[in-house]
């Protein structure tokens, strides 16, 4: 007798009306780019070589507002939650809670969801100028957004003894191009990341994605061409070329 389909997580929808636009995510499954207040961070797409290659480059030094947006962030402190033992489940957060993050978000509607990941994590930890180049054959990416490893080791010993204690888990937030896509970028909760990585257990994720895609802007093409460069010389010149070609192309329909 073959089982029922585990039931979706729990969603919740949320209006940002009054975000500062601080942090922002375009594009969809096929390519995204994180943007910090105006400066493209971080880019992640497909190879465009046909197959399910993927890529990630994260901008050179000076070109990325992350630490101006983190120290924004210092004082956030992502909820706890229990996850159903049986799905891994959880209700999300009340979105006060968040605030703090939330309004950094450009204004718009979000959906947010929380669940244990999968088993098939794979995190992603981009260079500068340099292309990370993977298969996506995970369940689930996140990519970091601030160093790596983190560096405050007693927060990493402390998250670890609470998650070994089990129960109530420690979250991670991440923001993705939509509430379908299995690649997102881990906005706070790096020294979690690393505790859950320690002590072997699977780490819990806030999800929040717009819950209409955002397409790229014609802008943000031009800078992340400029943010990016250097990259080439990791061998994917190429395929970086296609990227771009394609956001260029994606950037000029416009909304649709």
């Amino acid at each position: 007798m073959i089982g029922r389909p585990p039931p979706a997580p729990t969603a919740l929808v949320l209006d940002v009306p009054d975000g500062h636009g601080v942090i922002e995510v375009t594009g969809d499954e096929s390519s995204s780019l994180l943007v910090l207040a105006g400066d493209p961070a971080l880019l992640e797409a497909g190879d465009g070589c046909g197959s399910m290659g993927r890529l990630a480059v994260r901008a050179g030094p000076g070109a990325s507002a992350m630490p101006e947006v983190k120290a924004l962030t210092e004082w956030l402190t992502a909820p706890d939650l229990v996850p159903d033992p049986r799905t891994g489940r959880a209700e999300p957060p009340d979105p006060l809670r968040l605030r703090p993050l939330l309004s950094l978000l450009s204004p718009g509607r979000y959906v947010m969801t929380a669940e244990v990941a999968p088993h098939r994590l794979h995190v992603v930890h981009p260079r500068a100028h340099q292309v990370d180049h993977r298969y996506a054959d995970e369940d689930l990416a996140l990519l970091t957004s601030d160093f790596w490893p983190p560096g405050d080791h007693a927060a990493v010993r402390r998250y670890r003894e609470r998650i070994r204690t089990g129960g109530v888990r420690p979250a991670l937030v991440a923001l993705f191009p939509t509430a379908a896509s299995r690649v997102g970028y881990l906005l706070d909760g790096h020294h979690k990341l690393a505790a859950y990585e320690q002590a072997g257990v699977p780490p819990l994720v806030i999800r929040l994605a717009p819950q209409t895609p955002r397409p790229f802007r014609s802008g943000d093409v031009g800078r992340a061409r400029a943010a990016f460069t250097g990259a080439a010389s990791a061998g994917h010149d190429d395929a970086l070329h296609r990227v771009f070609a394609d956001m260029r192309e994606e950037a000029a329909q416009g909304p649709r």
